[in-house]
This record gives C-alpha cells, structure tokens and sequence, in this order.
C-alpha cells in the first residue's frame, strides 16, 4: 500500500485543477463557505473574536490578506490567526470543526496570491477532504469512549489534525512542488498542538481555547506551507512512521492507513459536514430542536413551564451546566439554551449577548432543565452513526408534552439538510451585526458563483466594512 503521505500529496496534485473537481464537490465547498464565512462575521460579537483581532493588530506584518468584518490587511499568517478566531467564536461552525482552521488558513493565502475562485475552490475542496479523512479516523476515540464508558477518552483531541490537510491546500496554492509538499505536510503535523481536549472539557469555567487552538492551527498551516517553499524540511514519513504523529497524538489503536485512504479520490468524505443552525455544541442540538417543535406545537410562554427533561447522549463537555460565567461556558450549557429558546432569543450572535449571558428570566428558567443520558442514545447510534437521538419532555398546564428525534436539524440525513435559503438566512442573521444590507446580499452572490471570479478581492471587500 503507498504512504499515506505520498498517497495525500498525489491526490493534491491531481485535484489542484479545479476543472478536475466534480461538480458536487465544488458545489458543497461553496456552501460551506456560505455557511462559514456569514458565522465567521458574526464572531464579531465573542471575546474569543475580538481577541483574536486584537492579537492580529499587534503582529501586523506585510499587507497581503484581510481581516473578516473589520478589514484591514495583514500577512496571510495573521489573518489566518484572526480568521479562525473568528469562525470558532460562536461555535457555530459546522462539524467536524474543520471549517476554522482549514478555511482561514486557504482563504488567507489564495487571496495573498492573488488566487481565482477556481484555484481557491480546489485547493479548499483538497484541503478539507485530506482533514476528514485525517479525523474521520482519529476522531472515533472520542466517539467509542462515550458510548463505551460514558465518557471521552483521558487523552485525545479533537480537530487538531485538519492542520496537516489546511498546509497541504496552502502549499497547492503556492505552487509547492510534489517534495515541498511533502515537507508542508511533515511540518504541520509536527507543529500539531498537544491533545488536551479532556483536560479542556473537565475545567469551569471554560476557556476560550476550547477543544483545540483553531487561531494556531490556521496560522501553523501556512507558516509550515511558506517555509517549506523557503526549503525547510520536515518529516515527510511521520504519518507512516511508528514513531510519528499517529502514534504520539493518538494513544489508542484507532489509527488505521487503510481507512485513511479507502477510496481516496473515489469518494470524497468532506461533504458530510453537519450545519449547526444554534451556536453551541452539537450534543445539544437535537434537544434544542425538540423543544422547539414543542414551543411551536403548543405556544407556551415560559411562565406555564414547570419543567423541561431533556434525554439525549453523555455529555461531558461542561462538568457544570449551570455555571455560565462566559460566552464559552454558554455554548456547552444545555439549559442555558433551552431558556434562550423559551425566551425567544434568535439563534446566533444573540445568543452570546452581553444582555442575554446577564438576563435574570434566563437564568431562573435554566433552572427548570435537567439534562439525563437516554439509554436508547447508545442503541440506536451503533446501528446509524448519523443517529443524535433525544427526547424532550416539557412539564407544563398540568400535564406532559413529549417530542422525540433520531437526527438533529442540519445533519447529513434526508430531511434533516438545511436548504440554501437557510443557509442565506443564516448568513443574513450573523452578518448583520456589522454589514450592511448591500454588502451582505453580494457576499451571498459572490460565494454562490465564486467560480467567475479572477481573485477574491471583491468578496473579502464584501466580508469587511
């Protein structure tokens, strides 16, 4: 069997052409730049963003590629730090959580190269589908510990990898030969940072570097990118080395090559994406949605509600989910959700709102929700790896109101798929928070036919004031 690193780096080659792509696969790029660039404008509104600006304004560099939403250009790295900041700070970036680093990263180089739509829709396409076959792997650690023990594993991390796939996509875009990607590749996964995610999940309140540093991740991946065209070296075995990255970033024996490249270039796994219509964690989405259906089913107003038992899968990511102290400690707080949905707060920037973290009727609601793990959660996931099952309860005019799903509202799943026109909404809604109307609506058209475009001048014009 070849390498994985040589199998990687060959099929970049082959599909750095963007006329190579099938339709389907620039197509599903394309929206989940819809998605993540309209969330990314919207991270204006957490700490972690601004922040993360904040931090870009003091490394400055060459003027090369453009802060989203404040605007301004600063070297590609930079921006890459920025950008991912951004995209990661709602939480609302769609799963697995490769749209903050891989993205970021891409977007800030093909526009430091002056890159057509087309070059950055292959390089981008490339980049994402290199990550997920990286965590579609090494993210089922995570997966099998909860439904084995209830828990996530001692050591683990969650996303780290997509480094490697967003240096790989960058290199493409620098025009790196096959050897200087090979070296990207080598490079990015040593600066992988450290699987830390259960020390992350087990600490209150939450940090804002959360799962994983997606700021470092992105920058990493195109400094590993430029200095390998510069002539630096890396390890480009270390993915099939026994002593390399698989072995150190992955303790247990999940690794496997053969799943890594099953049918690479046959089927191309990236386009599984989940959307996330609310900005928290994943866990709580298909609990949110059943609450909602109730609400619209039966118009209560908060005060008639008793109580609200919501049943779904372990969640361990939020030790406390009654302490929210801080935008992060809101996005893994089941019943801090549920109250904003009672409360009528609208998915998005406004569900991290000063206004909404301080709002006395939310904090008394929450109190009324109780989050219990569902046996059935665990049954049904080893038959459909795509089930988020829960099961709502809401106590209330002296009886109980029951909702129940298998999936949660933006999953890969017939039914269940949000359309462009939520996804449009939905760009409306996060953008709005500092684009005006004319900016937004052309940001909309220009990632919907970004293929036309000569360079992304235009469209990172769009994203910023």
């Amino acid at each position: 069997m070849k390498k994985v690193s040589d199998a990687f780096v060959d099929f970049a080659l082959e599909y750095r052409d963007y006329d190579r792509l099938p339709s389907e696969i620039a197509g599903e790029t394309k929206r989940i730049l819809l998605n993540s660039l309209g969330i990314a404008v919207g991270g204006l509104a957490s700490d972690k963003g601004k922040i993360g600006i904040e931090m870009a304004r003091k490394m400055g560099g060459v003027p090369e590629s453009t802060l989203i939403g404040v605007g301004g250009k600063f070297s590609a790295p930079v921006a890459a730090f920025a950008n991912a900041e951004l995209l990661n700070g709602l939480d609302m970036d769609a799963l697995p959580h490769i749209p903050p680093i891989v993205i970021p990263a891409i977007l800030a180089v093909a526009e430091a190269r002056g890159a057509s739509g087309k070059e950055f829709i292959a390089a981008l396409s490339v980049g994402q589908e290199l990550a997920r076959r990286l965590s579609k792997v090494l993210l089922s650690i995570m997966t099998a510990s909860i439904m084995k023990y209830g828990k996530t594993p001692d050591i683990f991390g969650n996303s780290n990898e997509h480094i490697i796939g967003a240096a790989v996509g960058c290199g493409l875009l620098m025009g790196l030969s096959r050897e200087q990607l090979l070296h990207a590749l080598g490079i990015s996964a040593y600066y992988c940072s450290l699987p830390v995610c259960r020390d992350w999940e087990s600490t209150i309140p939450k940090s804002m570097v959360k799962y994983v540093p997606v700021s470092w991740m992105a920058q990493g991946a195109v400094q590993a990118a430029e200095i390998a065209g510069l002539g630096y070296t890396g390890n480009p075995d270390t993915l099939d080395s026994e002593f390399g990255f698989p072995a150190i970033y992955c303790r247990e024996p999940v690794w496997s090559a053969e799943k890594v490249l099953d049918k690479l270039g046959e089927e191309w796994f990236f386009t599984s994406y989940h959307y996330k219509p609310y900005p928290c964690c994943r866990f709580l989405h298909s609990s949110i949605d059943c609450f909602y259906r109730l609400l619209e089913k039966h118009r209560f107003a908060p005060g008639e509600i008793e109580h609200v038992d919501c049943h779904t899968s372990a969640f361990v990511a939020h030790p406390d989910q009654y302490a929210v102290n801080n935008q992060v400690d809101a996005q893994f707080s089941g019943p801090y959700c549920i109250a904003l949905a009672a409360h009528n707060y609208k998915p998005g920037p406004a569900w991290q709102d000063k206004a909404a973290l301080t709002d006395p009727a939310v904090q008394a609601f929450m109190r009324k929700v109780t989050m219990h793990v569902a046996p059935e959660y665990s049954e049904k996931r080893k038959k459909d790896m795509n089930t988020w099952y829960a099961r709502v309860e809401v106590t209330a005019r002296g009886q109980t109101f029951v909702e129940e799903t298998d999936f949660s509202w933006g999953s890969n799943v017939d039914g269940y798929r949000l359309t462009e026109e939520e996804q449009k909404t939905q760009f409306r809604t996060c953008a709005a928070i500092v684009l005006p109307d004319d900016k937004i609506e052309r940001a909309i058209d220009l990632i919907l036919h970004l293929e036309d475009q000569p360079s992304l001048d235009g469209l990172m014009r769009c994203l910023s004031l």
